[in-house]
């Protein structure tokens, strides 16, 4: 019997997976994501698909359930069209849940509960979903559900609740033209796009998709958030090949946890963002080991970590990947050679399968060869356009004029190219105010929206810098305002991987001589607090420790005991290589989340001594030399003064 609760009366068999493999099952394209997943499921049950700890869940089981679960929701009045929201954690649960809304013909609106109240109330209200299927830890976590005005099931009821009924197939309801998933991306207006993602893109991404050949013997890890498009790579990729899919646990996990988890399940193929590539590169190269490809991209690779990683793993194929969402996922893919020549950046490659890739001028004509000019990308994988936005969608998704092999549509993706004359296609930038940093996609245009909404804030323009840790966000405010409050007031309007790491205030915008902002004109933000009595104070030794940690990370001396590690212009990413580092030179227990409960350095030394047996007294006396230390100077500082 299964041991996995919510999947009940499937007989486990992991190895039996590796007879599945050999039989070489033949797989036809299918016209629907759900109809490829039962067909493999069909052919091979006792395939593993998806690994629980030191179980496995078949294919035919995983079939089953889903079956059960779709048959449930048509119950509850999901039916062909309908949005179905999920909020749920990476695990089985949720594959099964998206693989029964499919078999309804419905969609799925996955949610993150990182968002804030304001963004999951507005993506509900402009959704308007038959039903909310949430994981109920989840639930907690974001709170304000009453204000959603749908109807909330959470995973153990639904999947108790469908247990009993039938679990044989259901007629392939839908096309590779209807909505599979719809996922919101960041908005100039300040107000998000909901991107209708057809079957046919999924399919056209998964199977047969010309960049890389998944097969049944393979293991997928499930890394990206499930409202970030690289989780339909995947998920769909998996599934769709018959290979088995592995889990990472927790919103956040660190560098230690991802190795541990390739280790564990033996991956074979995984995704990851650009920033999250290099760090693992720097930190924990080794941990790639055991992957035959990999796929990063989402913003601006490195030729030194490519190199690097090709050089030391020569079993393993790394791969460069580029798309943006209205077009699947992927649009373009580069392996990169062993011989990365240097000095260049690193390509994105050419158009993979049933896509077509325009280099076109502002007129929308070809250019030639080496110029630049916008990528405007055509075929199978673009969206169906933006949900409930008309003009937006004729004004982004043009009548292609390039053949109708490509479809009917031309997406504009507003990234400047140029393409070579071997056919390989460079990015270069944006052609407007979007930027990507994490591999997610953010319009600067939507932050400055939200933050011209404070009553207090006159003007706004926000940028993405280039610093030694990789791209950060930057508000420049008229007038100077409490930074401190506007940031509290920002986070609860914009998820927190669009909020800036710094707001600066200004008297007034610099302006160019035709009266535009001067963005090159604006001055770099602080790279730290302000000085006060406590500059200089090095505290204990292990403050000393994390501090020296924090200002390698951050490149800023400037430092303080009791300053904010986001403050300071800290990101996520960046707080993984802090973790990476105390785990190797202070704690080895220390586990990602203890840093965003104690996000100064005197609140996480005074944690570790306390959990390391160090006891109060101890952190007292380092509080009580501090104090000391402080008054000391504050009376250098009178004597200096009247003197």
């Amino acid at each position: 019997m299964c041991p996995h609760p919510a999947f009940p009366g499937c007989r486990q068999a992991i190895d039996l997976h590796r007879n599945a493999v050999r039989r070489n099952v033949a797989m036809t394209r299918p016209r629907t994501v759900h109809a490829g997943v039962a067909q493999y499921a069909a052919q091979a049950p006792d395939a593993i698909a998806l690994l629980t700890g030191d179980d496995g869940i078949s294919y035919g089981c995983l079939d089953a359930q889903a079956n059960r679960l779709a048959r449930w929701l048509e119950s509850r009045g999901v039916a062909p069209g309908s949005f179905v929201a999920t909020l749920l954690p990476r695990s089985p649960e949720a594959v099964t849940t998206f693989l029964a809304i499919l078999k309804t013909g419905a969609a799925f609106v996955p949610l993150d509960a990182g968002y804030p109240a304001e963004l999951l109330r507005f993506i509900l209200q402009d959704s308007a979903p038959a039903l909310v299927i949430a994981d109920p830890a989840l639930l907690q976590e974001v709170g304000g559900t009453a204000e959603w005005r749908a109807p909330i099931i959470t995973t153990p009821a639904a999947f108790a609740a469908s247990a009993q009924l039938d679990a044989g197939p259901l007629p392939d309801r839908g096309t590779g033209d209807d909505v599979a998933y719809m996922m919101y991306t960041s908005g100039s207006t300040g107000r998000p796009k909901g991107v209708l993602t057809p079957h046919r893109g999924i399919l056209r991404l998964c199977i047969d998709n010309g960049f890389a050949a998944f097969g049944a013997d393979e293991v997928f890890l499930q890394l990206a958030p499930l409202a970030f498009d690289a989780a339909t790579l995947e998920i769909w990729a998996c599934l769709l090949n018959g290979a088995r899919l592995a889990f990472v646990a927790g919103a956040k996990p660190s560098l230690d946890e991802i190795g541990a988890a390739i280790a564990r399940h033996g991956v074979t193929t995984m995704w990851m963002t650009s920033g999250l590539f290099h760090l693992m590169v720097d930190q924990r190269l080794d941990a790639l080991r055991p992957l035959r490809r990999l796929l990063a991209g989402g913003d601006v690779l490195s030729p030194e970590h490519c190199r690097r990683v090709v050089a030391a793993l020569p079993g393993l194929t790394l791969i460069n990947g580029y798309g943006p969402t209205e077009n699947t996922t992927f649009t373009c893919c580069h392996e990169i050679p062993r011989d990365l020549p240097p000095g260049r950046p690193v390509p994105i490659g050419r158009p993979i399968a049933g896509t077509q890739c325009h280099v076109l001028d502002d007129a929308l004509r070809p250019v030639p060869d080496g110029e630049e000019g916008q990528l405007c990308v055509s075929g199978e994988g673009v969206a169906l356009g933006y949900w409930r936005r008309p003009e937006l969608t004729a004004e982004k998704f043009v009548p292609n004029l390039f053949g109708q092999d490509g479809g009917e549509r031309l997406y504009l993706t507003g990234d400047l190219v140029r393409r070579r004359p071997d056919g390989v296609i460079e990015f270069i930038g944006r052609i407007d105010g979007q930027v990507k940093i994490n591999g997610r996609r953010i319009e600067t245009g939507e932050i400055e929206a939200v933050l011209r909404r404070h009553t207090a804030v006159h003007d706004a323009v926000v940028t993405a810098r280039d610093e030694p840790g990789g791209k950060r966000l930057v508000a420049y405010v008229v007038p100077p305002v409490d930074a401190a409050a506007l940031k509290t007031w920002l986070a609860a309007q914009l998820p927190d991987w669009m909020l800036p790491s710094a707001i600066v205030g200004l008297a007034m915008m610099p302006l160019t001589p035709n009266g535009k902002v001067d963005r090159r004109a604006l001055p770099a933000p602080p790279a730290g607090t302000a000085a006060s009595p406590w500059q200089g104070v090095t505290g204990s030794p292990l403050e000393g420790r994390i501090r020296a940690i924090w200002q390698r990370v951050l490149h800023t001396q400037n430092v303080e005991l009791t300053d904010n590690f986001f403050d300071l212009g800290g990101s996520s990413l960046q707080l993984m290589a802090v973790h990476a580092e105390l785990v190797r030179h202070v704690s080895p227990v220390l586990d990602v989340v203890t840093l965003f409960r104690f996000p100064t350095i005197a609140g996480l030394a005074a944690h570790l001594a306390q959990a390391d047996g160090v006891g109060r007294a101890s952190v007292a006396n380092d509080r009580a030399a501090r104090q000391t230390e402080m008054l000391r100077r504050l009376r250098d500082q009178r004597t200096r003064r009247s003197s």
